[in-house]
């Protein structure tokens, strides 16, 4: 796993540098904009239960001034942690959850090719097993990312965000998660 996520940081961080070469002004950050951006990450994490995280799906927002945004994330997520948390074993099992994230972003770098953001949201993780195992089935999340968007067209642009997302308590049923995801962003 760790080799997939260092080969999607670099796949990344190439991609974003290879198309902005032929950058143009691309609909980002002005005052009545909708987007939609579909999105892929994936994070590590702090509970010694969990092994890896991955998310996908997307979010729709709006700015409401310019250069900051409201937005909603809806993402899946394909968690892998030890079947029995309390033993020695590392059976580890794959569990399905679903979190629902309000996020605002504040474009500190508006330019017409590329901006920086800092972001901070609040929501949900939900699934039908216990995540971390000793944990529970609802969750509050909150986020904190940074991160940055490269103009490809006037409608779309390359969304990359480092994420730090914490899920439930702040206990050993909690846990934290770094890592990040990568969004094309369409803006009308």
């Amino acid at each position: 796993m760790r080799a997939t996520l260092k080969s999607m940081i670099i796949l990344g961080a190439l991609l974003a540098f290879g198309l902005s070469a032929g950058l143009v002004h691309a609909k980002n950050v002005d005052a009545g904009t909708f987007y939609i951006t579909p999105k892929v990450g994936m994070y590590a994490n702090s509970s010694n239960r969990i092994s890896s995280m991955f998310s996908y799906g997307a979010e729709a927002g709006f700015f409401m001034i310019d250069g900051l945004s409201l937005g909603l994330e809806g993402l899946g997520y394909v968690v892998t942690q030890k079947r029995y948390p309390v033993s020695s074993l590392d059976t580890y099992e794959t569990v399905n959850a679903f979190s629902p994230i309000g996020i605002f972003r504040y474009h500190f770098v508006p330019s017409d090719r590329f901006t920086a953001f800092i972001g901070l949201g609040l929501g949900g993780f939900f699934s039908n097993v216990k995540i971390p195992r000793n944990g529970y089935t609802s969750n509050l999340t909150e986020v904190a990312e940074v991160g940055f968007t490269v103009g490809l067209t006037d409608i779309l642009a390359l969304q990359l965000a480092g994420r730090y997302q914490h899920i439930g308590e702040f206990s050993n049923k909690g846990a934290d998660n770094w890592g990040g995801n990568l969004g094309l962003k369409v803006g009308f």
